[in-house]
This record gives structure tokens, sequence and C-alpha cells, in this order.
């Protein structure tokens, strides 16, 4: 008997007496009142709910599903397992397999045998299991009428035979345990009831007597002294008898013979939803101390409860996350302050610890998202049964969405909104086509196309969304201007310009936050500088280019300034950099094997690229010849490293001679400015020499 005095110390349930209850009154006296953080509804009648209390143990998240039982399209279900009780399965796992949109764990169970619930349960319309007889616990029950109740129950089961002798039957599908408060063994003495629900072959005491009864009622099969080795066939039932009720058996219950069973939860108040619990954490609207023994449910952990309001209508689950970095997890004491806070009547505590987990399907989504992390991050425990909300009604059109976008805009930007998850009035999870929703301004601070939309005014702008049935979702945009800019910088579809040429510029400004946007050009004032001109919304017309190599384009936004530079036609324009391979002629980029190089603080440019690209030519055989230059009118002659030239046959003196680097000849920018007639600037800043000649 060593195995089951150790089942009857974790099976057996006894009341404590009020010192140890008192060390739980009070105890969840906190620094903060609890207080709702988020709600959505997920389902017709269901609500869930998101709770935070910061306790003076430390924060606890409570994840509520709040069911209206007024709502006739509200769909409760319990679920056993993989299908049957002895086959487990994890809170994820039933929810996936039976199609819920929410689902969390539900009655107490031993997990060191086959697998059943502590207390009743109905599964689709089936009952499934009888209350175990231990004083003192309570469950929970929906009518038909759809009210709830949370109340002691027990189990009236019976054996008639066809000569009139009867029978009691302890329970239906039960594990063995010790009654409470007789600490009398279930499976001695007594018959056990076991239906199709059961999915194992392994049940009660291996060595007790089974009666296999047809679902006429015919007694078909006996097994003296062992279970039968198959699990309980389809729309049977399988008694297990021991002692005098064996006894009882064998004198009034040979095979081929008829039976009636009765079987019936008491109170009978035509129950359609049956969920077994533990003791009672509130009643009459407030805490209550916890009475049952203490031993495995103390301290603060994972909790899971149940309650109900006082008319019954309203029904609470709830689940108090534990041991994980975002929550400590609650005492029983403070599951009962907590019931109190929600407003609840009555509330029962559910199996928690390591049973606790929910997942939800949250609005809009297609996916369930798990709400309250197994205890201390752990795994996931496999248990017996779950409480699953489930949405039986039809799929309807748009009836509300979720939108995505920006709350702030600078001037001039266009962004992009979306909308992100749908639904119908139901709470069906549709799927998303942007095709099928609109986007306008209800301040005219701006314009649209699509869901985009173009900010062209500053201050607090509105967009309505519309889905294609006609739900509209509002957002509120704050529209800045100059201040959430940094700079702004301008770019031309052409750079080489002439008389009557039209320019488009395309502007983009720098945010604060150092990201660079597109922005649309009307929202800055345009003019030109240099040239003479003039334009709008990013289109340029140039009257005149007046003689000038240079002008620019010029975007302003209150203090803001952004530029862009254009060349004249008649001129030719070479920009080279110092130590780059980059050049630029005429707004075009290429690349030369030999940048300009400063030698002895004098700039050296690259004298065959300035000549033959500002339209000259140049002659030379080796590096004892001389050089030979024929540009716009002027012949030079030079030889490498001497300071002497011949420009328009006369001589001319330079204190730096050209020079061979990388085999291109060098010369120094005076030179070229001074006997090519060409002008010149150097920028320091930027190390770029500027070269303009006219064609």
């Amino acid at each position: 008997m060593k195995k089951f005095d150790f089942m009857k110390k974790i099976l057996r349930h006894t009341a404590i007496l009020g010192l140890a209850s008192a060390l739980f009154v009070g105890a969840a006296l906190a620094e903060d009142a609890p207080y709702k953080t988020g709600e959505e509804p997920i389902a017709p009648g269901v609500v869930h709910e998101s709770h935070y209390w910061n306790t003076n143990y430390g924060p606890i998240r409570f994840e509520v599903l709040k069911c209206d039982l007024n709502n006739p399209n509200l769909d409760l279900r319990l679920v056993a397992g993989q299908g049957e009780y002895t086959e487990r399965a994890t809170v994820p796992a039933m929810a996936q397999n039976t199609g819920a949109v929410a689902m969390l764990n539900g009655d107490f169970f031993n997990m060191a045998l086959q697998g059943a619930p502590i207390g009743p349960s109905l599964i689709n319309g089936q009952l499934a299991s009888s209350p175990a007889v231990i004083e003192g616990i309570y469950s929970l029950g929906i009518t038909a009428d759809n009210t709830a109740n949370i109340e002691a129950m027990s189990y009236n089961g019976s054996i008639t035979t066809s000569d009139g002798a009867s029978f009691p039957i302890d329970g239906l599908n039960k594990t063995y345990y010790w009654h409470d408060p007789s600490g009398q063994e279930s499976h001695t003495d007594t018959i056990q009831m076991y239906n199709d629900l059961w999915g194992s072959s392994s049940r009660g005491h291996a060595t007790n007597t089974e009666v296999l009864i047809g679902a006429d009622g015919t007694v078909e099969q006996i097994s003296r002294g062992a279970t039968f080795p198959f699990e309980v066939p389809d729309g049977k039932t399988i008694l297990q008898v021991n002692g005098i009720a064996e006894t009882f058996i064998n004198a009034h219950c040979p095979v081929g013979s008829k039976v009636q069973i009765t079987s019936q939860i008491i109170p009978d108040r035509n129950w359609k939803f049956l969920v077994g619990g533990h003791a009672l954490l509130a009643d009459n609207g407030h805490m209550v101390p916890y009475y049952k023994d203490l031993s495995s449910l103390a301290g603060v952990r994972a909790r899971t409860a149940a309650a109900v309001s006082q008319d019954g209508k309203t029904l609470w689950f709830v689940c108090a996350e534990g041991r994980t970095n975002r929550s400590v997890g609650a005492q029983l004491s403070t599951m009962g302050y907590f019931m109190e806070y929600l407003g609840a009547w009555r509330a029962v505590n559910l199996d928690g610890g390591g049973s606790t987990n929910m997942v939800v399907q949250h609005l809009g989504e297609s996916t369930l998202s798990t709400v309250v992390a197994p205890e201390g991050n752990g795994y996931l425990r496999p248990v017996v049964n779950g409480i699953g909300i489930y949405n039986s009604t039809p799929v309807g059109d748009v009836a509300g969405f979720s939108t995505s976008g920006p709350d702030t805009m600078v001037v001039g930007e266009t962004r992009s909104f979306g909308v992100t998850k749908a639904w119908d009035a139901n709470y069906h999870a549709l799927n998303v086509n942007a095709a099928d929703y609109s986007l306008t301004s209800v301040n005219g601070m701006g314009a649209s196309a699509g869901l985009n939309y173009v900010a062209l005014q500053t201050g607090t702008e509105t967009v309505n969304i519309t889905s294609s049935s006609g739900v509209t979702v509002a957002r509120n945009v704050n529209i800045v201007g100059e201040e959430g800019l940094s700079s702004l910088r301008v770019e031309t579809n052409q750079f080489m310009v002439s008389d009557g040429s039209v320019v488009q510029a395309t502007l983009y400004g720098t945010k604060k936050d150092g990201t660079e946007v597109l922005l649309d050009p009307r929202v800055v004032q345009w003019s030109v500088e240099g040239f003479s001109g003039s334009g709008s919304s990013g289109y340029i017309t140039i009257d005149s280019t007046s003689d000038l190599a240079n002008g620019k384009i010029v975007a302003t936004l209150g203090s803001l300034r952004g530029e862009a530079i254009l060349g004249n036609n008649a001129y030719n324009l070479l920009d080279l950099y110092i130590g780059n391979t980059t050049y630029w002629l005429n707004g075009s980029s290429y690349t030369l094997d030999q940048p300009p190089v400063i030698i002895n603080d004098r700039t050296m440019v690259p004298l065959r690229l300035i000549t033959e690209a500002l339209g000259g030519q140049v002659e030379w055989t080796d590096n004892d010849s001389p050089i030979l230059i024929d540009y716009n009118g002027h012949y030079i002659e030079l030889t490498l490293d001497e300071t002497t030239a011949i420009v328009d046959g006369v001589k001319v003196e330079t204190d730096t001679p050209a020079q061979l680097v990388g085999n291109r000849t060098l010369v120094p920018i005076r030179f070229v400015s001074e006997n090519l007639g060409m002008d010149i600037e150097y920028d320091h800043s930027s190390r770029c020499v500027s070269i303009c000649a006219l064609k």
C-alpha cells in the first residue's frame, strides 16, 4: 500500500484552520490598485482584457476573457485534451485543433495518473466526468438558459438490474483518489463508470473486475480480476467494480442480462457547460480566505480562475502570469482581491502553476498569440482539458479595421498609410486588400492618391481611411514646417541650359533624425539667381543666361535654402578635384587616370584633359620633344621640366614647369589661366578646380 499512501498525500484535500487562512488575508495589499491596460473584442460576447497590478511583492499581469452570457452568439466549450481524457494536450494545441479563438487551461488533475479532471465536465453535450467526492470544492456550470453558477456539485449515479436490485455508481471517468473527508479509496468497494470519452485501456486498478455494457443496456462481457485490454468502445460503457460492488455484479448481472444506468450531476440545472475547480477565491463580492489544504497551492505562482456576476450573466476567466520577467505571479488571496476589483460575485480557483496558459486570436488576426506565458517561461504542460472560446457566426463584410501610418509629417512629405487588420461585425478576421481602401483629407491640408498622402500645409490634419463597404477610420497627423527639417537639397534634370530652357527641379529635405525624404515642390518658393527666370511647382523657365557661365535655381522654405547650379550652354565648364579621379564636364561625370595634385604649394592639373575637353588639341611625341598646344587661336609650345614656354611666338616664364606625373603632363593652374584664356576658380573647402571657357 505504499503507492496508495503516497497518492493519498497528493490527492487528499483537508480544510485548514484559521491561522493559515489569516496569513493570506491581506497578503495582497498593494502599492497601487490594479488597472486595465487594454481590451479588445475577440468573438461575439467575449472581450479580451489585460490588467496590471503592482503589488507589494512585484508586478502581476492578468489576462481576462470577459463573457456576456446575454449574447446569443457566445460560443463557449470545454475541450478534452486531444479529444478524450487520458490524452492530454497543451492549451495552444487544443485551440489549434478545434479552431478556438481563445483557450485557457481548465480543471485540476493528477499528473501521475492517466489524466482525468477532478471535477465534473461536459464535452460536446456529453457528461465526460463526475465531480470527485471531495468536500469544499466548487465547479463552474452554465445552464441551458445561459446563466453561470459556481457551486459545490456532487454525482448521483446508479445501476439497476433486471431483477430490481440497484447499486450506486461512485464516479464517471475517474482516476483513483481518496474521498474527503472519509478517506475511502475511490476504486475500492465501489462501481466506477467509464464511457467512450476515456481514451485509454488503462483504468483505475488493473486487478479490478470490469463489465462491458452495450448501448442498449445489455451486459456483453465480464472480465474478472483484470481490466479489459481495450478502450471503451464507441457508444458503450465499462463498469469497474471491486469488493462489495463486485459481489453485487456477480449476484445480479449475468452476461446477457439488461441493466439501467442513471448518471446525474447534482444540483441538476440542465447544464450545457461544466468544468471543475477547487476552493472559492471570492464570495458575495469579496475575497474569502482559501480554506483548502495549501501544501501544494500556496506561494506566488501562475494562477487560473473563473468568476461570475451576481446575476450569472457575466463570466470572467482569469490567468495571472507567474515567475516571468514581466509578472511575478499571484498569491491565492491576491486572486481573490482581483476578483473583487473586477466586480465578480463568486470566484473559484482553477488549475494553476505550470498548467496556467492562455492563447488569444487578437482582433483581426488569423493566428493565435500566447498572452500568458507558461510559468517561469518553461515548457508548455499538456493538460486534461481547456476552456475554449469559438466564433461560429457567418463571415460578413468589413465592419472595422486597424490602420498604420505616421503621426507626424514634414510639409511636402509623402507617406503611405495602410490597413493592417480587418474584421467583420462578428469579429472574424478578414483578408486585407489595399485596393479596397481609400484615403481622403478632411481638413484639406494635403492631397491623396490611394493610401498615399502628401502634406501641403502645416497644422493638424485628419485623414479618413474608408473601406469599400463604407467603414471609416480617422487618423490625426501633425504636419510641421521648417522646424522639422535641417536642410534642403535641389536636383535638376539638366545642368547646361540656354535662354528659354525649362528646368525640372526635384526637392529633397533632410529631417531632424537625419533621414532624407522627397518633398513636394509646391511647398517652397522657387527663384533663379545669376540667370533670370521664374517658375513654380519645380518647373523653372530660364528667360536669359545674361552671358554668365553659371546660375542657380533656389528653393526656400522659411529660413531653409536649397540650390542647384546651372551651366550656360555657351561655355565649357570643367570641374576637377585634387586627388580625385572623377571630373565633371558640362554636368556629366567622367574618370581620369591622373587626378590633379599639389606640388610645392602649386596646384597642378592635367594639360591634355583640360585642352581637349574644352575643344583644343595637344601634340606630343616623346619626352625630348616639345609639347604643342592649339587652343582657341592660341599656339603654345612648352617642354617638360623647363620654366620657359612659347605662347603665340613669345617666350613666357613660369615659376613651376610642366611635369610628368603618372605618364600625364601636369601644369600649374596659373599657367592655364594666364595663357589659355580660361577663367579658373579654386574652392579650398571642396578642393575643387573649376575651369570655364567660351565655346
